[in-house]
């Protein structure tokens, strides 16, 4: 009886064990995850799902005026269902609208991946007035990127050239 009542004990320990392991892969494995990269000159910047929820969906990045910024935002379906959305990319400047940079349809296949990718040249975007003419300043833009029911905002720098004193 009592070698019954081990066994007992170790299944539903075995079984406990299970369950709560299997609970850890759905929670922290199971999901849509999301990573944008912008290479830039020589140097590539990753922004990452961590990194866009500790910052509240505000992620950030840089790239020399005249220069040509390449974004690739990539999107990990790991569930175990069709993710379909629309995903739509547009540019900033003082909360108006400067243009719309892609929108595309995206159907991810159950634990696949989908991207989208384009390229921003800076050389098109004129450096605001309102710039102070020191060695180093730069115009903020924001690159907004819609998902479905996904937001997320880049804070983009622009450094641009220094200007002659007026």
């Amino acid at each position: 009886m009592t070698t019954k009542r081990r066994r007992v004990y170790l299944y539903l320990a075995l079984t406990c064990f299970f369950v709560f392991m299997l609970t850890f892969f759905v929670d922290g494995y199971l999901g849509i995850y999301d990573t944008l990269s912008i290479t830039a000159g020589e140097r590539e910047q990753r922004t990452e799902l961590f990194q866009w929820l500790r910052s509240g969906g505000v992620g950030t990045g840089a790239a020399q005026w005249g220069e040509k910024a390449f974004f690739r935002y990539e999107i990990s379906n790991r569930q175990f269902s069709t993710y379909s959305a629309d995903a739509e990319v547009s540019l900033w400047h003082d909360e108006k609208m400067v243009r719309s940079l892609v929108s595309q349809h995206m159907q991810i296949a159950p634990f696949g991946k989908g991207k989208l990718e384009w390229i921003l040249d800076t050389s098109e975007l004129l450096p605001s007035s309102d710039v102070p003419p020191p060695s180093q300043a730069y115009d903020k833009y924001s690159i907004l990127i819609k998902s479905g029911e996904v937001e997320r905002k880049l804070k983009f720098y622009i450094v641009t050239p220094a200007r002659p004193r007026t």
